[in-house]
């Protein structure tokens, strides 16, 4: 599971911009399929995207059930599943990928709307960087500028999550967020 934008190409078909060193990559590669799995908890998200805050560095197998046409898994909990299939994968470059996929199935969920808050969102952009800022604080000398700049912007979402969310889960992901970054930073 990573965290990535997904672009509606027409009605059947999505565009992900992906990461070709993620294990995500190289499943959908090789198996040809995936599940989108939308969702704005910020929790799950947490779970899904960073995986060594989960127990054993691993997602749960709780949070996951089959697919129902495809051979991939899809979270439980999310707000809507959309089950694809590969149609096409161009490079965009070293880094990067551009993945076209075909919709066959689209399952949503029943929840009773959220009132919006901010501390949600600030939490959710904090773990996209984090996504990020672990592999580049390893990479090459401007891979590391980013992930300075990356984690200063995570330390101002943390002050927008600690105004508008105190003493909340997003609180509390943020501090355990925060001090996983402090770690990789001193670990590199």
């Amino acid at each position: 599971i990573a965290p990535m934008g997904v672009i509606k190409v027409d009605p059947k078909k999505i565009m992900i911009k992906i990461y070709k060193s993620s294990n995500t990559y190289k499943n959908i590669k090789s198996k040809k399929c995936a599940v989108v799995n939308l969702s704005a908890d910020p929790t799950l998200f947490y779970k899904a995207a960073i995986k060594e805050s989960n127990i054993g560095n691993k997602i749960s197998g709780d949070l996951f059930e089959k697919g129902d046409l495809v051979d991939a898994p899809r979270l439980k909990k999310a707000a809507a599943n959309i089950e694809v299939s590969v149609l096409n994968i161009n490079d965009l470059d070293l880094e990067k990928a551009e993945v076209i996929l075909e919709v066959k199935k689209i399952k949503t969920a029943v929840y009773l709307p959220k009132v919006y808050c901010r501390a949600f969102s600030a939490t959710i952009e904090s773990i996209i960087l984090a996504t990020r800022i672990k592999p580049y604080l390893v990479g090459n000398q401007l891979q590391q500028k980013q992930a300075e700049n990356m984690m200063e912007k995570v330390k101002c979402l943390e002050e927008i999550v600690k105004r508008t969310a105190p003493k909340s889960e997003c609180t509390e992901i943020m501090s355990d967020l925060i001090r996983r970054i402090e770690s990789w930073k001193t670990n590199k």
